[in-house]
């Protein structure tokens, strides 16, 4: 699902919108051994640098309120608050969060309405 997501980013289909709180995230998750496999012969360097190059990056959004039940994700809810983004997770404290202004899906639900639009 992600290779389908990525693609979609790469013929210009999707805008993914970032920002440096979430790429040190990125680079820092990309680093644990359970990714070595994946992220082997400087994959996890080249992507962060593909989407530090591609993607639209904006200014960590600034905040305190708790959003959800892990206030380590409440950055992302007000990422995609500030850029008008869905934020596409499998996270379940974001999935289940009471987010109304926001479209929180799961990358099987985003790839389906890439798909029907």
């Amino acid at each position: 699902m992600a290779d389908r997501i990525l693609r979609a980013w790469r013929t210009g289909q999707i805008e993914l919108v970032v920002s440096p709180a979430l790429l040190d995230e990125l680079t820092e998750v990309l680093a644990r051994p359970k990714f070595a496999r994946a992220t082997r012969d400087g994959r996890a360097t080249d992507f962060a640098a593909a989407l530090r190059a591609g993607a639209s990056i904006v200014n960590d959004p600034a905040g305190t309120d708790a959003i959800t039940r892990d206030p380590k994700d409440d950055y992302l809810v007000r990422l995609a608050r500030s850029s008008a983004a869905a934020l596409v997770s499998g996270d379940r404290d974001l999935l289940e969060a009471d987010i109304e202004d926001v479209d929180v899906l799961t990358p099987r639900a985003f790839i389906d309405r890439l798909d029907s639009s």
